[in-house]
């Protein structure tokens, strides 16, 4: 593995960021960088701050304060352009919804329809523009679910949901991939097969960023490793973030920080 260089440009720039649900924080003082055209594994406990990372840079949710770029300019611009693409975890689908394969996935060229003629937009799926079509294809196709394009999803097998999830992720063809946890519950074979697909798409050139706990997948496949739980813990390679001794100060870290929480608590309750 190539070491990363330090004058390499940042998909994602990250500055002062501060987060809270409630009044309760849940990310502070957030200063990171993610290098363009590399894999990067976000890792640490639940309640670390990681989904709500991913909020903010999709725009689900307003950081308190901070500032947030991706390739130099203000994140939403990039979002608006459809250049941010993400995989939620699969509890955040209405899998019971009727709708097969082939729509989910197609669900991933809205923003790209917008450029579209209004006329063409009210038609039928099977009447879209050729490149939605074509994308759409592509996606199920490297994902090994173009067979299965006409069921429905609620009929799928935990690994299918996930591939589907990160088809109609690379149905949008953009420049950066966020996904939150796209190894969990997944069979080993949708596990490898997801690996082998965002192995291809780092080395086209895209930005992939993912939550995950799978340390195994994270040393033998990422580039680059974010230790996270509430602060930034660590950031650098695999094999220093993700050795037996930074993974021990990230678990001490987790419970220091709950028995803190904990403490603050009481001290709010005992004081009205």
């Amino acid at each position: 593995m190539k070491p990363l260089c330090e004058s390499a440009p940042a998909a994602i720039d990250i500055t002062n960021l501060y987060a809270a649900y409630h009044r309760q924080p849940v990310l502070e003082n957030i200063n990171l960088s993610f290098p363009a055209g590399k894999w990067t594994a976000i890792v640490g406990p639940n309640g670390a701050g990681k989904s709500t990372l991913f909020h903010v840079l999709t725009g689900g949710m307003s950081p308190l304060r901070g500032r947030v770029k991706a390739f130099g300019e203000p994140i939403a611009f990039h979002r608006k352009a459809g250049n941010i693409a993400y995989m939620a975890q699969r509890e955040a689908i209405e899998w019971d919804f009727p709708i097969s394969v082939w729509e989910t996935v197609m669900g991933g060229r809205y923003g790209h329809m917008r450029h579209d003629p209004l006329w063409r937009r009210l038609l039928p799926a099977r009447w879209y523009a050729a490149s939605h079509r074509d994308a759409v294809h592509k996606a199920l196709e490297d994902v090994n679910m173009l067979a299965l394009s006409d069921r429905p999803i609620g009929a799928l097998s935990g690994g299918q949901k996930k591939r589907v999830l990160l088809a109609r992720a690379l149905a949008q063809q953009a420049k950066i991939l966020l996904l939150d946890e796209p190894l969990a519950g997944v069979d080993p074979p949708s596990e490898q097969l997801i690996l082998d697909v965002l192995k291809r798409e780092r080395a086209s050139g895209r930005t992939v960023i993912m939550v995950t706990h799978d340390m195994p997948g994270a040393r033998r496949y990422v580039d680059h490793v974010v230790l996270i739980n509430r602060f930034v813990r660590g950031s650098g390679l695999p094999e220093e973030m993700l050795s037996t001794t930074k993974l021990a100060e990230l678990a001490v870290s987790a419970i220091e920080q709950t028995n803190t929480d904990q403490t603050l608590r009481s001290s709010a309750l005992a004081l009205r």
